[in-house]
């Protein structure tokens, strides 16, 4: 026997394979498999948008635009529907308006955006008349009273906003809270302001835009017309 047989007989356990394989020595069928691929070709729907496979287009779908206005009738209509059932309801609420009266000299206005939520609800305007406050004030008084709102009166009234708070209805209070502390401080006379003149610069150039507006285009700045061109009268 020759003696290459004999060593293999000897050592022949430790030829035998082992539970562990080297990868360069693994078989093709244990390569792991991508999780999608297969997924990919038993899936109907994926088939159903294949681009491949979909049908030619015939122009007789509806587009983006279409979808649109048709959504914004939907919107009309619906709002017609409530104006119908849902109006004739709130009837039994309504209330006889009762005009102010006329000590109430401080006028708010509020902003709503029906149907969406924007940060200038918050936002309140007050406006004062100016006899309201003549009345309730002297002459010096009431210079101070101008001087100390400086750009806020516009010469018929005066003019206040206030946004910096979350709700309206702080913001309203701030403004009440801002006319009272201005009446306060010109009713003192330990400094009238006489010496200070009414800054009334930004007035005039709210006339003066007023005025250029109704400004009509001077007839000698046109341009001649040219030769064989008919202009008409």
């Amino acid at each position: 026997m020759p003696s290459s047989l004999r060593f293999l007989q000897k050592n022949l356990p430790l030829f035998r394979p082992t539970l562990c394989r080297y990868f360069s020595s693994t078989w093709v069928n244990f390569t792991p498999r991508r999780p999608g691929r297969l997924n990919r070709r038993k899936d109907p729907e994926a088939e159903l948008y294949d681009i491949e496979k979909m049908p030619e287009y015939n122009f007789d779908a509806m587009t983006k635009p279409g979808y649109d206005i048709l959504l914004a009738q939907q919107e009309v209509r619906n709002y017609l529907r409530k104006t119908k059932f849902e109006l004739p309801q709130l009837s039994k609420f309504a209330e006889e308006f009762i005009p102010p009266p006329p000590t109430s000299i401080l006028r708010f206005k509020n902003s709503y955006y029906i149907g969406e939520n924007s940060p200038l609800q918050n936002k309140v305007v007050l406006t004062i008349e100016f006899y309201h406050i003549k009345a309730l004030l002297t002459q010096k008084q009431f210079h101070k009273f101008i001087v100390l709102c400086g750009p806020r009166f516009n010469g018929v009234e005066f003019k206040f906003s206030c946004e910096k708070f979350p709700h309206a209805n702080q913001n309203k209070k701030y403004l009440s809270d801002l006319v009272d502390k201005l009446l306060e401080e010109a009713k003192k006379d330990d400094d009238t302001f006489e010496d200070i003149p009414v800054d009334t610069r930004h007035i005039e150039k709210k006339l003066k835009k007023k005025k250029l507006r109704g400004l009509k285009f001077p007839a000698e700045w046109c341009r001649p017309p040219a030769e064989g061109t008919k202009v008409k009268t």
